[in-house]
């Protein structure tokens, strides 16, 4: 009889302080690129429900973990609509504008 080797489990997620003690490159780096990535989760629909801490947490994670990377995020902001792209999160929200009186 052959002996079966266990079964690896999948890694489980990093938690976000995890990510930031491990993290390779230049930290100081990575948070405009979070910040930046952040914006653009906000403006996607699947993130609507999120509040602004998670998204952050998500952005923070997704650029910690190399999912993302600054050609990534650019290249994402360059998909939008130009007019949604010049206009930030309040065009995409559908805020009205204040007018200056």
């Amino acid at each position: 009889m052959t002996k079966k080797e266990p079964k690896s489990q999948p890694q489980a997620d990093k938690s976000v302080e995890e990510l930031i003690l491990d993290y390779k490159l230049d930290k100081y780096s990575a948070i405009p690129l979070a910040a930046f990535w952040a914006k653009e989760l906000h403006r996607r629909e699947e993130n609507r429900h999120l509040t602004a801490m998670e998204v952050l947490e998500k952005a923070l994670h997704d650029v910690l973990s190399g999912v993302v990377d600054w050609k990534n995020a650019r290249k994402a902001v360059a998909a939008l609509p130009a007019a949604v792209a010049d206009a930030g999160p309040s065009a995409v929200e559908g805020s009205p504008k204040k007018s200056k009186a």
